[in-house]
């Protein structure tokens, strides 16, 4: 069969690779750095399990995801947890109690080359590597298949991915397994793995060395501050905010590596697809910012509850209301804008170092836009003059 999805359309998350019977899908890089599915003809059966499973095509949302979720902000009440997390800690207390109770987790690891993969880990001592954001899109790789024969053994499961993620797990499974409890974020978009290894790069020829750590959203400096700290192998520490790193204010300012698809998410906004959402909560009250970390947690299932309940007496939570989640982070229910120079911007990075392409291409828009300013201006005044 043809690819049955646009390349602009599809999320990457695997659920047609997975599902595959004949291996006759694999996940392709093109040359902005998104994979995409890809059919081998010679092996294809025609079966179309992979458009079935295709959670852009066919959307498996449930009525047990309610529409009027619970809100809460909290954190860990272990200080080093809540220091070493992106936000209060709340992901990490949930995964510990799966763990504890002899059940699995998966979420989003690094690999060697500080390329980001879903695993799945038995152990407490395996939790570190998940904990964290990674501000670039995960490879689930065959993921989904190890988390089914998992489930089918009988254990609980905890998958914490983005929502487009959780979407493509549900689809693959094909039914509610009772014992599978689901955590998403709200996501602003998935960055491109190119650029961000080419971003990484650029720093290893910078301070002539090997990366040896990534730790977005760094709280050295403070929770507010968004930094991100690199360490490397000669010792050297790289650490800027989100106003002066460069990956970071390529993401969050000029929107240059989102995938495509992230412009118009299908995946926003309430229900959701995972029993649980995790985010930041900013803009919280002040009483709640320590600037240490604030977890916003939105309950949306009864499975959500429960595991919820199981760790009270490990963090700390304040009933809070939807709207103010809204007033912090609008992703909720809004897509990221895709720059229409994001792929002139990842093509470049083919030949040019990653801050010589982001300086290049920010001097190009500047003499676009007084180009068309002195345009516009010597235009009206001709048509006065006339």
């Amino acid at each position: 069969m043809e690819n049955w999805l646009k390349d602009n359309e599809c999320t990457g998350c695997g659920a047609c690779q997975n599902i595959c019977p004949k291996e006759a899908i694999q996940m392709v890089t093109d040359e902005c750095g998104f994979w995409h599915p890809r059919i081998i003809k010679d092996k294809c059966i025609d079966c179309k399990q992979c458009e079935k499973v295709c959670p852009i095509v066919k959307p498996a949302f449930s009525n047990r995801f309610s529409s009027s979720p619970e809100v809460y902000a909290g954190w860990s009440l272990n200080a080093d947890t809540r220091y070493n997390s992106t936000s209060g800690g709340i992901f990490s207390e949930l995964a510990l109690k799966i763990l504890e109770m002899g059940g699995a987790v998966s979420g989003a690891v690094y690999s060697e080359t500080f390329l980001v993969y879903h695993q799945v880990i038995f152990k407490e001592t395996d939790l570190t590597n998940i904990r964290q954001s990674k501000y670039i899109q995960s490879d689930s790789g065959y993921v989904f298949r190890e988390i089914k024969t998992v489930l089918a053994e009988g254990k609980t499961v905890l998958f914490c991915g983005t929502p487009c993620q959780v979407a493509g797990l549900n689809t693959y499974l094909g039914k509610d397994y009772e014992n599978l409890i689901t955590v998403d974020f709200i996501c602003r978009g998935a960055n491109s793995p190119k650029a961000y290894r080419k971003w990484l790069d650029m720093l290893e020829k910078q301070y002539h060395s090997e990366v040896t750590r990534v730790w977005f959203k760094n709280k050295e400096l403070g929770w507010n501050r968004f930094s991100t700290r690199v360490d490397f192998k000669n010792g050297k520490i790289y650490r800027k905010d989100r106003y002066t790193d460069l990956f970071m204010r390529g993401y969050l300012e000029k929107n240059w590596y989102i995938r495509p698809c992230c412009g118009d998410c299908k995946f926003k906004a309430v229900p959701r697809v995972a029993d649980l959402t995790l985010a930041d909560f900013w803009k919280v009250d002040k009483a709640l910012d320590e600037d240490k970390g604030t977890s916003m947690i939105m309950v949306n299932t009864q499975r959500g509850t429960f595991l919820l309940e199981s760790i009270k007496d490990n963090i700390y939570l304040q009933r809070r209301d939807l709207d103010e989640v809204l007033n912090g982070n609008q992703m909720l229910n809004k897509s990221a804008w895709i720059s229409k120079w994001s792929g002139y911007f990842l093509r470049s990075l083919d030949y040019k170092r990653f801050d010589k392409a982001f300086y290049h291409l920010e001097l190009k828009l500047k003499f676009l836009g007084w180009k068309y300013k002195w345009k516009k201006y010597y235009g009206n005044k001709r048509s006065k003059n006339s």
